[in-house]
């Protein structure tokens, strides 16, 4: 496990422009660092030697780390603050051709018809992001969301952890600048975000249902409070039949535990807000080899030719993605003018506003604040 935190370090600070020499028994390395690395870590000097033990054999001061140890919390910060990239390449299937995967086994199209014109091996990037989300209230929770997105946006759930368990058995993936464009980048970025806001959505569900009852509690206990404050003031008023100054007095008081009230009601709100923080800690890239499959759907008298995607990693078609609000379907519907491609929740709008919410204009976000509005997260 030592060593496994010294090639980490080492790693960082090569990628941070550093460079390391290790020693003989690898249980320590000497790093010259540029200075926004050393003040990042908090080190004396640019030239220094970081071991895994107190004492070395080479006769020179080291800095240890560990677990525990200052060096090591500094250097998981500036992991954090540097981000992690990979890219990676599955090597391509060999041995006996795969039989054609069935659209049907993965999809329902339940106002439309198709009929598959084709088929064709390719290969598929997928972006896998992770997230560090912490939620604060009275409480705080910490997870990490792994949120697969292919190169045509959509969601592959089931992705991530197959690839963890794959990857390091993958030969590295040599990108070229011209591959990949900026705005691609940023839009499936926005895609990703906008799956792991949903994942987190549904993951604080119980840690939010925990947050009310404690809310609910705790204003039961001011109301109750103040309220029985109000009523020996009142009582006092009504036994002693106060009047003149000492009733204004007494009315006083009764208006200012009002205030105090409203005041303690407005604390409790701010204290169990809950606040998210969202942190895109690592990225991978995965080329993975794919089956593309083309379809002609027809709904009434349109025509529209779709492709799907089934991934060879994980034996499944990945899904869909609807052209109005960016969910991920494997049931998709298609409306009458222009055969978007729309999931269940769009489907019912058509019902119910007579009109295909595309057609309307709606698209999936393209900005991270459009994810948060429509999830009704409120930016800081």
């Amino acid at each position: 496990m030592m060593n496994d935190i010294l090639q980490f370090t080492s790693t960082l600070i090569e990628e941070s422009g550093g460079a390391v020499d290790w020693n003989r028994a690898e249980n320590s390395f000497e790093a010259l660092l540029p200075d926004h690395a050393r003040r990042q870590l908090g080190l004396p000097d640019s030239l220094v030697t970081i071991s895994g033990m107190i004492d070395t054999d080479e006769g020179t001061a080291s800095i240890p780390i560990g677990f525990g140890t200052e060096l090591l919390d500094r250097a998981i910060r500036m992991a954090r603050d540097l981000g992690c990239t990979a890219s990676v390449r599955m090597p391509a299937l060999s041995g006996r051709k795969q039989s054609e995967p069935n659209p049907s086994d993965s999809f329902g199209f339940p106002n439309s018809t198709y009929q598959v014109t084709g088929s064709h091996d390719s290969w598929m990037d997928y972006w896998v992001w992770s997230f560090e989300v912490t939620a604060d209230a009275d409480e705080r929770s910490e997870t990490v969301h792994h949120v697969c997105i292919s190169s045509l946006g959509a969601g592959c759930p089931q992705l991530p952890e197959l690839i963890f368990q794959r990857a390091l058995e993958w030969q590295p993936l040599a990108l070229k600048e011209s591959e990949i464009r900026n705005q691609t980048l940023e839009n499936l970025f926005i895609a990703a975000c906008d799956r792991a806001l949903r994942r987190t959505d549904e993951h604080l569900s119980e840690f939010k249902g925990t947050i009310t009852r404690h809310h609910v509690r705790d204003i039961r206990r001011i109301e109750t409070y103040f309220q029985n404050l109000k009523s020996e003031m009142e009582t006092e008023i009504e036994k002693r039949q106060l009047q003149g100054t000492e009733l204004k007095i007494r009315r006083e008081k009764i208006r200012q535990i009002e205030e105090e009230k409203t005041r303690k009601l407005n604390a409790l709100n701010d204290k169990y807000k809950l606040r998210l923080t969202i942190h895109p800690m690592a990225l991978l890239l995965a080329r993975i080899p794919v089956k593309r499959c083309e379809l002609l759907v027809k709904r009434r008298k349109g025509k529209r030719r779709i492709s799907l995607v089934y991934n060879l990693l994980s034996r499944k078609f990945d899904s869909m993605t609807c052209e109005a609000c960016g969910r991920d379907t494997y049931t998709p519907g298609f409306c009458d003018e222009a055969l978007h491609v729309l999931c269940e929740s769009c489907q019912t709008l058509i019902l119910s506003k007579k009109a295909c919410p595309a057609c309307r204009g709606n698209r999936p976000p393209s900005k991270v604040e459009t994810v948060l509005k429509r999830l009704g997260i409120e930016k800081a």
